[in-house]
């Protein structure tokens, strides 16, 4: 509708009116206000003076930071808002359904973010004015926002020439030594973390795989003991990827027959930080390929090697942190194929690289299956040269991967992953519920729930942004037809209260979406439970008691960061959520569908960490948040590679 307006003095009119209604929009706070909370407002007062009182109490009053705003705002729609699409009309709809969604995450985000409900927006008459308000300006904002990256920002990335450095330092390490000496810089930058946190960072899971692997029972409170074990001497289990669990195991055992335990544990600690300063290096080094500009090589370096996040992750003893870098080469593995579709015949040994990656990646954590099976078929779609290898690859590995699962683990009594961590949403949902309409609970739907998950105490186990209090009391012995009695009470309790059950799941999943929730910060210490590890004879694990100090320098120097704009926002879940959904919508709004499947990879990880135990679990997202600029690199490539005609079809570039 804008974009139709020529009057140039309308135009101007409106562009202040909406800054000025965005401004007021975003200094609206939407806590629920009470009537004590307003002091002008007694028993006397009528309704809508009351009202008035209470918007003037949720409206934020700091006049610098509004005209700040109102000025930025004002000039910033005057360059995005009036703007004639390139594509057809038909084509505003997908900037007008992300502009929709980013507002919804805000408004509703924020809710839950605070109360862990949607009642600041449904509570009363007066919140729902105020999150309607809010909703729009945040829309208006979004919506401008997007035409400026659609429509001004992408094609001038498209159409900008890249120049060649003439600085010699920069060519050193960009262009003549593009891994080599990435690599060396990023690992130096992080040897402060691998001293300090010497032997490595022990999480409690990662402790008790230890003891898994030496033959130790593990407490029955740890997620690891969820599974039914097949052999009582067998205490392994496909719980957390039995590779890891070995490769944990045995540098462990080894630091313990060599008398110095923590030795071993710094072994996997240097195998992983290597792993991930390989996959670093990679990107920087596939950038080069690409021909990608000089400053996103630059800023990506700096990224990897200044970031305390990342440098803490790379001495984290956890499977994430592998897996991790297993996705990053398999993206830069997926992308070449992409690129090379139909150009040329893939060889036997590319095949059999496709195939041990894909392989590695599906066993270095229990979904990463998924983001093989989600990108290589559909990359056979588009290649017709080489389907018929792409589908022998694809097959072979699933093939392989349910050989592991089906036989050979089963063959050395270790058993997979039990049933209840697939069922994070429907027993926090029940759990919700619970706590919620008790008194709507039958004796016949308390005796179905309590056969699989402990009633009693279940309300107050209920965690709205973890699932595992809620699972840890799960029955293991529970049969076939208790889990479908479970589920019939499930359904009809769904249909008595179904906003409790959508409740449950947005509170459990909104810290994905909503960028300022930073719900679950990394982990900067080492095991929680060290005196039980320890209690492991010829174990003694811990950090070197003089390097505390620097343990804690670290720790203020990353919290701080999380916090500053800049390195904050590459690392924050939401944001690199909400990149990837601007690139894959993109893709679509330009019909450059075909590369919608590099995306696919990261698209399958999100929709598992919806399906997870945990609200915005970082270490869930390290894998597409720690390739977010290998993301973005792929995606200039792709702009260079195609244009777009006055048509909206995508063709391919002709320089």
């Amino acid at each position: 509708m804008l974009e139709r307006l020529k009057n140039k003095k309308a135009q101007k009119i409106i562009i202040v009116l909406l800054a000025l209604f965005v401004t007021i929009a975003l200094s609206i706070k939407l806590d629920i206000v009470k009537n004590s909370d307003v002091s002008e407002i007694t028993a006397k007062t009528n309704h809508f003076v009351k009202l008035l009182f209470k918007l003037d109490y949720s409206i934020e009053k700091d006049i610098f930071k509004s005209l700040l705003i109102f000025s930025l705002l004002t000039m910033f729609f005057k360059k995005a808002l009036f703007r004639n699409d390139i594509q057809k009309e038909g084509k505003k709809i997908f900037k007008i359904i992300l502009s929709l969604l980013f507002s919804f995450f805000m408004v509703f985000g924020y809710s839950f973010y605070k109360i862990n409900s949607w009642d600041m927006i449904f509570a009363n008459t007066f919140q729902l004015f105020k999150a309607f308000i809010v909703f729009i300006g945040y829309y208006v904002l979004f919506r401008a926002i997007i035409n400026y990256l659609f429509d001004i920002l992408i094609p001038k990335i498209q159409m900008a020439e890249i120049k060649e450095s003439t600085s010699k330092i920069y060519n050193f390490v960009f262009v003549k030594h593009s891994f080599i000496m990435p690599l060396i810089i990023i690992l130096i930058c992080w040897l402060p973390y691998l001293v300090a946190y010497y032997p490595g960072i022990l999480g409690a899971d990662q402790a008790n795989q230890v003891k898994q692997f030496l033959g130790y029972d593990i407490p029955e409170w740890s997620a690891s003991n969820s599974t039914k074990l097949i052999d009582e001497n067998v205490k392994i289990t496909n719980h957390h990827p039995v590779l890891h669990t070995i490769g944990i195991g045995l540098c462990a055992k080894l630091g313990m027959e060599i008398g110095n335990v923590n030795f071993g544990i710094f072994i996997f600690t240097l195998i992983q930080y290597v792993m991930l300063g390989i996959a670093f290096a990679s990107i920087i080094n596939f950038m080069k390929t690409l021909k990608i500009p000089n400053f996103l090589k630059i800023i990506s370096l700096i990224i990897f090697a200044l970031s305390p996040t990342i440098g803490v992750c790379s001495v984290q003893v956890n499977k994430d942190i592998i897996f991790a870098s297993l996705m990053i080469l398999f993206i830069i593995k997926l992308y070449k194929l992409i690129r090379n579709a139909n150009k040329e015949k893939i060889t036997l040994k590319k095949c059999a690289s496709i195939i041990i990656l894909g392989l590695f990646v599906s066993l270095f954590r229990n979904n990463g299956i998924y983001a093989v099976i989600l990108s290589l078929p559909f990359l056979a779609i588009i290649d017709k040269l080489n389907r018929k290898q792409i589908l022998i690859s694809s097959a072979t590995i699933l093939i392989i991967y349910q050989l592991i699962m089906a036989v050979i683990l089963p063959a050395f009594k270790i058993p997979n992953s039990g049933i209840r961590e697939m069922l994070s949403v429907p027993f926090q949902q029940t759990a919700r519920y619970v706590k919620e309409h008790e008194k709507d609970v039958t004796t016949e739907e308390k005796q179905a729930i309590d056969k699989v998950l402990k009633y009693d105490t279940l309300a107050e186990r209920y965690d709205p942004l973890l699932s595992d209090p809620v699972k840890r009391d799960f029955n293991k012995d529970a049969t076939s037809e208790d889990l479908v009695n479970y589920f019939k009470v499930w359904f009809g309790q769904f249909i008595k209260h179904p906003t409790t059950y959508i409740q449950a799941t947005m509170n459990n999943v909104y810290g994905y979406f909503y960028p300022e929730s930073n719900l679950r910060q990394y982990n900067y210490y080492m095991v929680n439970s060290i005196e039980d590890i320890n209690e492991i004879e010829g174990f003694d694990y811990g950090y070197i008691d003089s390097l505390q100090s620097i343990r804690h320098f670290i720790k203020g120097v990353a919290t701080i960061i999380t916090k500053l704009p800049g390195i904050s926002w590459t690392m924050n879940i939401a944001l690199n959520v909400w990149l990837i959904m601007i690139i894959f919508v993109y893709l679509i709004y330009s019909k450059r569908f075909k590369y919608i499947i590099y995306l696919l990879p990261a698209v399958s990880i999100i929709l598992v960490c919806l399906l997870s135990p945990v609200n915005a679990a970082y270490r869930y997202s390290i894998s597409f948040i720690f390739a977010n600029t290998l993301t973005i690199a792929i995606f200039i490539d792709i702009l260079k590679q195609t244009k777009i005609n006055t048509k909206g079809i995508c063709e391919k570039n002709e320089k």
